[in-house]
């Protein structure tokens, strides 16, 4: 059946429709609150600008989100996430814009379009860090197709600068899977990618990656579909019902983020099965999300609640039956 469902929805990719679009089509989007609506859109040739904007905190840590596949910045992901760090108020929120790039054939025309641009956003970052934006303050975070071209954007940063910088943090929700994984046209984000990658698996083996492939990698009610509270497949990609596993990952960010105290309790465990007889590798307190700790290493379960707040607390790093 999981071979079945890859079939038909490469059959979807490829048919959609062309989309030729421009690099340049690209934006950053800076939020500055107090709500959605307040934004400035900048090129990608003079991005600088954004630290001279006068509700840009320098003070503040500065995260960029790459949305994902057929996305625009008008889409509820996007919203969700403004929200949730315009609410947290610790955080400069900007958005790449890659809305025309994003969309298209998604073998021939998107998954190429993520690697040209996420090269180019690596170089971008290159600009704001010379422009002197702190890298220790710097967080990119992608969606899908997103967190691939986020993992472009960290080797880009990597090897133009001669391997004298490196970002401090990639977070990928749900990575994009076909067709980065074996990748032997594609490369994946790797832990490589940044000093610290944390990746959270909603969707495994279908729209999002099958294996671990972070410097730390959580699971959420196994990573797979279905997440609790989803509706069952109908078969029909890329509709509402078929993407509900693989936007948990960004709901469980958000919620991560607009929280005031850590949540997502998870624990250390060599699989779902030994998380499932409570066999753990340790038993100090890990979180999923914005708060997690970037020492941490290696293959972290938990389980979630079917609907808002999908947190269960220190009750989600104990498995109960559902």
């Amino acid at each position: 059946m999981r071979l079945l469902l890859l079939v038909l929805l490469v059959g979807v990719w490829v048919g959609l429709r062309p989309a030729k679009a421009q690099i340049a089509s690209a934006k950053l989007m800076f939020f500055y609150g107090p709500t959605y609506n307040e934004n400035h859109s900048f090129d990608l040739t003079n991005v600088a600008e954004i630290l001279n904007h006068i509700r840009f905190n320098p003070n503040k840590k500065t995260v960029i989100y790459v949305h994902g596949y057929l996305e625009t910045p008008e889409v509820e992901s996007v919203h969700v996430i403004v929200d949730a760090y315009l609410k947290r108020n610790d955080h400069n929120i900007i958005i790449l814009d890659w809305a025309q790039l994003a969309d298209g054939n998604y073998l021939f025309e998107a998954v190429p379009n993520s690697k040209k641009l996420g090269e180019v956003l690596g170089l971008v970052i290159l600009d704001l860090i010379n422009a002197g934006l702190d890298l220790n303050k710097l967080h990119l975070i992608g969606h899908s197709l997103g967190g691939q071209l986020a993992g472009y954007a960290g080797r880009t940063v990597i090897e133009k600068s001669k391997k004298s910088i490196k970002l401090k943090r990639i977070t990928a929700l749900d990575p994009a899977f076909p067709p980065f994984y074996p990748g032997v046209f594609v490369s994946h984000i790797s832990h490589k990618d940044a000093e610290f990658v944390d990746v959270v698996h909603t969707d495994a083996w279908l729209y999002g990656a099958p294996v671990s492939t972070g410097t730390v990698d959580f699971w959420p009610n196994k990573g797979k579909t279905l997440q609790p509270g989803c509706p069952k497949r109908n078969y029909k990609p890329l509709t509402d019902n078929d993407l509900c596993s693989h936007r948990r990952s960004w709901w469980f960010w958000a919620e991560s983020v607009a929280e005031p105290m850590p949540n997502f309790h998870a624990v250390k465990c060599k699989s779902w099965a030994d998380f499932k007889l409570g066999s753990l590798e340790n038993s100090y307190p890990a979180y999923m999300g914005i708060d997690c700790d970037t020492r941490l290493r290696g293959d972290y379960y938990l389980q979630t609640n079917p609907e808002s707040p999908y947190s269960k607390g220190p009750a989600g790093a104990k498995y109960e039956v559902p």
